[in-house]
């Protein structure tokens, strides 16, 4: 693997961990209190 490679799987590594967190572990937080602005109002 050349270094190259290397950067393309880590890149893709964050953006599927960040799709993840923004699509999959964001509906459980509202289920919760919104005392501060998350955006559900």
């Amino acid at each position: 693997m050349d270094i190259q490679e290397i950067l393309v799987y880590v890149v893709l590594a964050v953006a599927i961990v960040f799709l993840l967190r923004k699509f999959v572990f964001k509906p459980k937080n509202k289920k919760g209190k919104c005392d501060t602005d998350c955006g559900c109002h």
